[in-house]
């Protein structure tokens, strides 16, 4: 073999070699096990319906929660992900307009909580950053209870379905340990129907439609 063609072999499997390190050095592939815990602020239309007549309107108001989830994701490919998502979102409530009835302090923190299957595609991947949209898809639920005034104890629940999606960014400052950020649109509806032990918003829906904008911390666990 002259050394022109050496040449060429040796620069063909130092590309192959190249090829194969970046991909092992991706912040995201197939085999991945992701872990975050993010923190942050829902900006929302809060919404209870009453049903036990005509479906009348009770009052629709924008409200500011806090938002908190939990996601664990796998790689099942070099770019797509599935996984699930925990977390709540509180919101501060005024319950004479939203479910008719007075505490002294005329506040509730409803707890709006989720648990979701999620859909995950990476469309951007480097050493060290990761963007990806997804779509997610569980159940939820508005729940809140108390006391007024010491002694009349209060209870609300509501169960339903919630649809959330988004786009994500990560950027990994060690191969495993990164910081991220997410912004995501979500509509859930939650009824209270059927649900025994509550004493007020009986037969009242609570829909939460918004946006989320939320940062927190990620490691990967595996590859």
């Amino acid at each position: 073999m002259n050394n022109c063609c050496k040449f060429i072999a040796l620069a063909v499997l130092s590309l192959c070699c190249a090829a194969g390190n970046d991909v092992n050095a991706q912040a995201f592939r197939k085999g991945s096990l992701l872990i975050s815990l993010s923190e942050g602020t829902t900006y929302s239309t809060y919404t209870t319906t009453n049903f036990s007549g005509n479906a009348d309107v009770v009052n629709s108001g924008n409200n500011t929660g806090n938002h908190d989830p939990l996601t664990i994701e796998y790689g099942i490919t070099n770019h797509w992900g599935i996984g699930i998502n925990m977390g709540g979102d509180l919101y501060n409530v005024d319950p004479s307009k939203y479910y008719n009835f007075q505490t002294s302090t005329n506040n509730v923190k409803a707890v709006m909580s989720e648990l979701t299957l999620d859909a995950n595609y990476h469309f951007f991947i480097t050493r060290h950053v990761d963007l990806a949209a997804f779509v997610s898809l569980g159940f939820s639920s508005v729940s809140f209870s108390g006391n007024n005034n010491g002694d009349n104890a209060y209870q609300y629940k509501s169960g339903g379905m919630i649809v959330r999606s988004g786009t994500k960014a990560k950027y990994y400052f060690t191969k495993r340990f990164g910081a991220m950020g997410m912004v995501s649109i979500f509509a859930t509806q939650n009824a209270s129907d059927g649900i025994k032990g509550n004493t007020v918003g009986n037969n009242y829906t609570t829909t939460i439609k918004g946006t989320a904008i939320e940062f927190g911390l990620c490691y990967r666990i595996l590859r």
